[in-house]
């Protein structure tokens, strides 16, 4: 596991949107959550230019809806104008299957991503991909749609193969809640998240 700790939620934000930067990455996968705002903020001061930038997964809400995994980022990553290139889940057909559909059929990408940002809930979800739902097995597209139902709610998410095959996973983790996680993904637990990122290129950057 690549670590590295710091010391503050600020600390971990600028040291995350410098290792984008410095990337060179031009196929960006970004998440939802709170986690990740203050990082987006900075990296949209400046955003870097010719990057194809997609959505990790989706709450099946309206776009104006608070939830909005899409409506966040670009309210923060993209507040001085929406890039040429962003793709994400077009909740409005009120159909998450239908949804999953469209995005795969957009996705015009030959080459796997090259930077995935990832979050990582108390019981070690990430992306949609939750402990016990069928989509965890799916490997046959690039999205899929899952009901959540201890949330009994609908999502649209990248698939497991999708977040694997990424050239770079970057694990953005804050808070001292998400330390037992933490240490069972450490431990080999078979989580999500764990699935996700052992024994692949994995950058963890975790504040306490």
């Amino acid at each position: 596991m690549n670590l590295r700790i710091f010391e503050s939620h600020e600390d971990l934000s600028q040291a995350a949107a410098r290792a984008v930067r410095l990337s060179g990455a031009k196929t960006i996968a970004v998440t939802g959550g709170s986690t990740p705002t203050r990082m987006y903020e900075i990296l949209g001061q400046s955003l870097p230019r010719g990057v194809t930038w997609v959505l990790l997964d989706e709450r099946y809400v309206p776009h104006d809806d608070p939830q909005s995994n899409a409506a966040m980022v670009e309210r923060t990553l993209f507040a001085r104008g929406i890039p040429e290139r962003w793709l994400r889940f077009d909740t409005s057909l009120n159909d998450p299957a239908a949804t999953a559909r469209k995005f795969a059929a957009e996705w015009d990408l030959t080459e796997p991503l090259d930077v995935v940002l990832l979050g990582v809930g108390d019981d070690g979800h990430t992306a949609s991909l939750f402990p016990e739902t069928p989509v965890l097995d799916v490997d046959d597209r690039v999205a899929s749609e899952v009901y959540v139902s201890r949330l009994e709610q609908w999502r649209v998410t990248l698939t497991m193969p999708v977040l694997r095959a990424a050239k770079l996973r970057m694990v953005l983790v804050s808070g001292a809640a998400k330390a037992p996680v933490l240490e069972a993904v450490r431990q080999g637990v078979d989580y999500p998240i764990t699935r996700a990122t052992s024994g692949v290129d994995t950058w963890w950057f975790v504040a306490t």
